[in-house]
Parts: C-alpha cells; structure tokens; sequence
C-alpha cells in the first residue's frame, strides 16, 4: 500500500522532484568539491587562510549557501527509491542499476571531494542507495499479514546500515534507515513526512524537502526511455566534471 496522494492544485511529479534533486545535488556539489575541495580546505592547508577568518570569507559564505540549498537533494532521492521500489516490477535489475553505477561513479566521486582516486574510507551514495533497496526487500519479504515489519525483516534492515556504517558509504547508516522509516511509513503521506522531516533535522534544511514530498502527485509524469537513462548518468558525469575542474583547474 502506498500513500494517497494529496488532492493540490498545484503539484509535483515524480520526474519533477528528481530533476529538482538533481539540481540541487549539483549545487551542493560545487560547494563541497569546487569551494571547500578545491579552494578552502587547500588554503587551510597551506595556511594561507585561517580558521579565525573562514567566517568572514566571501567563498565559505558562499558555499554555506550552496550547502544549504544542496541539502533537498538526499531526502528526495530516499522518498523517490522508496516509488521506485514500491512501483518496479524488477527489484534485482532495480538493484542491479544502483550497483552499477555505484562502480562507476567511485572514482569521480573520490576525486571530486578527495583529490584521489582512490579514497577507501568513503564511498559514494549510490552504495547507500542500494543497500536501502536491499533493506526495503527484507522489510517487505518479512512483512506481516497485518502489514507491520517481522523481526526478520528489522534485523536484515539492520544489518544493512551496519554495512553502510562500516563501509562509510555517504549518508551511511542513517541515510539506510531514512529509507527504511519512509518505507514503513508509506501508507500515510503525512506520517511519512513528518517522520522523514524529524529524521532529517540534524541538516538544518533538509525538513524542508518534505515540503515538496507532500506536493507529490503519486504520478511518474513524463519521462522518455533516453530522460530515465539521463537520471542514472547524471551523478557520475557530474562528479567527474567537477574533479576535472577540482583537481586541474583549482
């Protein structure tokens, strides 16, 4: 069971929220991998800007910004994996896509906010979003007649953000259990945004994307084969343009 929709004149689509997530996620990206990559945390470094003046420096103002805005980007791509494994009638290939782009969006992620290509204390989302995918399927394949969660299914849940914690994938444990809590809550749409905005405070901006959640029309809203495809690239090539200007041009 999912949550009705509703009824709003005004109204957002599925494939609205995921544009407006990649928008955002991208100008989180550029503080984090363009500003504090790039600029700040090298002049930290080199000395040439101190921690008593960071404050006052029109580029961490700047970044703030940017960081504040990024931080739509995570809840709405938790409430969207959550319909798309409601809606897909392929979990192992739903899951399969979100590995394989996990593989490859590792080396333009460590570069673009590590200056390395290799940095195995952190992993990129996509690893979180995929162990919240195996989680769901636990959830769902120990589901009670009642609909609440078997014990099972909360232990393999478990064991999913414990992998995400010690791996370090991004967002870690807690982004696995977001998923989790928005999965269960499902049924309710003010539930489920009240509880993916409570879970979300210790981001001071990111309740607000469960502002948009509730405007979720429960419609996928156009989105060609070629715009799906687009959706999945979107990170990795993102990333890899911004190590290029992170590690070649800064």
């Amino acid at each position: 069971m999912t949550a009705l929709s509703p009824r709003r004149s005004f109204s957002f689509s599925g494939t609205a929220l995921k544009t407006i997530a990649c928008i955002t996620m991208l100008v989180d990206h550029i503080g984090a991998s363009c500003i504090e990559a790039g600029i700040l945390t090298p002049g930290l470094d080199a000395g040439t800007l101190s921690q008593d003046t960071l404050s006052a420096y029109p580029l961490y103002r700047l970044d703030m910004v940017l960081r504040f805005t990024g931080r739509l980007a995570f809840p709405l791509f938790c409430f969207l994996l959550v319909e798309g494994f409601i809606h897909t009638h392929n979990v192992k290939g739903y899951l399969g896509r979100l590995l394989l782009f996990g593989l490859l969006s590792e080396v333009p992620f460590d570069l673009a906010f590590f200056r390395t290509p290799f940095a195995p204390q952190h992993q990129n989302v996509y690893w979180t979003l995929a162990l919240g995918v195996l989680a769901m399927a636990g959830l769902k394949r120990f589901e009670k007649e009642n609909g609440l969660p078997g014990w099972q299914g909360l232990v393999w849940a478990g064991g999913c953000a414990a992998l995400a914690l010690a791996a370090n994938t991004d967002y870690h444990a807690i982004g696995v259990l977001i998923i989790c809590t928005l999965y269960l809550t499902r049924a309710d749409r003010k539930r489920q945004c009240l509880a993916g905005a409570v879970l979300f405070l210790f981001e001071l901006t990111a309740p607000l994307a469960f502002v948009l959640v509730w405007f979720y029309n429960g419609q996928r809203g156009a989105c060609s084969p070629l715009l799906k495809k687009a959706f999945y690239w979107f990170y990795p090539v993102h990333l890899l343009v911004l190590a290029m200007i992170t590690n070649l041009m800064l």
